[in-house]
């Protein structure tokens, strides 16, 4: 935690506070509903920066990240439906068993680059989500399970946002410490030639597992907060489409950016839920702001943002590019 204030500078610092007392605060100006809008935000943030750990800083795409994240929601809710145990030991075995699953799945996929780790991710999410739709006896197949318990104290939505408002900035904290850390240089000179990398030494597939590990475990971590706000499971948590959610934004938000994701879930969730509210059609719209960010937003809304101000944060030396 001191070396995650020790690399922030002063003005960052301020930034930081006056965002984080908004979040405090906003419990107080939301209504309900767009208070769980903002909690969803939230969970779906911790998704995209996990997944960013393995996109923007490794160079690799997993095409089927909602694999994981329904094998934490899924993990959370049986521990509580089945064995009785504790809420927060509950929470802590969703990610934690997603990580453990990361592991046979990473050691596959790092074997392949390019285009054949984006199809293998992808495959090996279509198969986790097969087996939670089909084994009835233990997941509930494609009826899921309904009213999963939560503590008491987190029954309301303002209770639950604070819940999810401190494991957000848990996450994300230890997810800049790992991103600034040697490990996390080592992985963008991964990115940028891996092959140079292996002539000095390094294990390159050591790293890339590793790194697909903890991106399964903060999959994980936001599939188990996901479980405790809806109080409940469905296979639809680990499908394709699940995954686009999470992917999507991490385009859309800027990869080469740590805060990029969070500000494409914002983005995305935001105009996901205005423009459905006008018009049947929301997805075609949606799809036109996708490309047109693609097209003329290489580096994504943070991207773009930071281009333009980059001569006056290079005058404050200040960087969130994972390039430099």
């Amino acid at each position: 935690m001191k070396e995650f204030f020790k690399g922030i500078t002063g003005i960052n610092r301020v930034w930081l506070a006056v965002v984080f007392s908004v979040f405090l605060v906003l419990p107080f100006i939301l209504s309900p509903s767009w208070l769980s809008i903002t909690t969803e935000i939230l969970i779906l943030s911790v998704a995209a920066c996990g997944l960013n750990l393995l996109i923007g800083y490794c160079g690799r795409v997993n095409f089927g990240p909602a694999g994981l994240y329904g094998v934490g929601a899924y993990a959370t809710g049986l521990l509580l439906e089945k064995t009785g145990i504790p809420f927060a030991v509950a929470m802590i075995g969703g990610p934690v068993i997603a990580g453990i699953i990361a592991l046979p799945v990473g050691w596959f996929c790092v074997r392949r680059t390019s285009h054949y780790f984006a199809l293998l991710s992808l495959a090996f999410g279509q198969i986790i989500w097969a087996a939670i739709h089909s084994w009835y006896s233990f997941t509930g197949g494609d009826d899921g399970i309904a009213g999963i318990r939560t503590p008491d104290f987190l029954m309301s939505i303002p209770s639950y946002y604070y819940f999810t408002l401190v494991i957000f900035a848990i996450c994300l904290v230890v997810l800049w410490m790992i991103c600034n850390s040697t490990f996390g240089k080592t992985l963008q000179a991964i990115r940028e030639n891996p092959h140079r990398v292996e002539f000095i030494g390094i294990n390159v597939r050591k790293y890339l597992l590793i790194a697909f590990i903890i991106h399964g475990f903060f999959l994980g971590a936001a599939g188990s907060l996901y479980c405790g706000f809806s109080h409940a499971i469905f296979p639809v948590y680990a499908s394709f489409l699940k995954g686009n959610d999470i992917l999507i934004p991490c385009i859309l938000g800027g990869i080469y950016n740590f805060i990029g994701p969070v500000v494409g879930v914002t983005v995305y969730i935001f105009l996901s839920k205005v423009i459905s509210a006008y018009t049947m059609y929301w997805l075609l719209f949606l799809g036109i702001v996708i490309v047109l960010v693609v097209l003329f937003l290489r580096g994504g809304i943070v991207g773009f943002i930071s281009e333009k101000l980059s001569p006056a944060m290079q005058r404050r030396g200040v960087s969130g590019d994972t390039r430099g």
